[in-house]
């Protein structure tokens, strides 16, 4: 059951814009949902992205920090405030691309919320050369590799272009390597005859766990993210 503290500031900030916010002051440690994300994109960076809102993990309800109320983020025995970057979202980079990051929330009069804490994926690289040759949509397959594999993390690819569907692929696992079979790429039915850039983006991904003051609707994700491109033709 939802804190009644939690109600009637969802009450309060209700209105008819796409997103609305509220103060610190008027929720409970146990309403807050904080989103959690780190992200390296290249080497020895990292990004820590936290928003906090409130009424689940889909809400639009952000929490703006007031008060003594304040975020944390410790990565490489590196503890940074987290700078807000929007209402309610707060972001802290790093000079690490590996190893575990922890978030805490730090509150005036409330409990606190300390032990939000995962391990960053191992970094990895996208191996695959596919130089500025065509690869033909019915005919040719493109083979996706990265290395190191292996870990044990979740690997996920995204592929989009000008003339073509974006797709998704989920790989499972980290085989190091994937295939788009031939045909499975799709172009628009206005630019079948066209030859497009198309951008691969590689995602290595963890889960970490949240303290459990939070509401059960947190999240914490890890990420690593590699990309790379090829030219898909007709």
């Amino acid at each position: 059951m939802r804190n009644p503290i939690v109600n009637l500031a969802l009450a309060a900030t209700a209105s008819l814009a796409c997103t609305a916010t509220t103060s610190s002051r008027n929720i409970r440690t146990g309403g807050v949902v904080a989103r959690i994300d780190v992200t390296s994109e290249r080497g020895g960076r990292s990004v820590v992205e936290t928003d906090l809102v409130i009424g689940g993990q889909g809400s639009n309800t952000y929490m703006v920090l007031e008060g003594g109320d304040r975020l944390y983020a410790t990565a490489g025995g590196d503890k940074r405030p987290m700078q807000a970057t929007s209402d309610g979202e707060y972001e802290a980079k790093f000079r690490v691309d590996e190893g575990e990051f922890v978030v805490s929330l730090e509150r005036e009069v409330d409990d606190p919320a300390p032990d939000n804490r995962g391990v960053l994926p191992p970094p990895f690289d996208i191996s695959s050369d596919f130089g500025s040759t065509p690869l033909s949509r019915k005919s040719d397959k493109v083979v996706i590799e990265w290395t190191p594999a292996g870990s044990r993390a979740d690997v996920e690819i995204e592929i989009d272009g000008k003339c073509i569907h974006d797709e998704r692929y989920d790989v499972g696992g980290d085989p190091g390597k994937f295939e788009i079979r031939k045909g499975e790429i799709r172009a628009w039915k206005s630019k079948k005859d066209d030859a497009c850039d198309v951008d691969v983006t590689v995602t290595r991904t963890t889960t970490g766990e949240t303290d459990p003051t939070l509401d059960s609707d947190s999240s914490f994700r890890l990420h690593q993210v590699r990309r790379t491109r090829f030219v898909s033709g007709p």
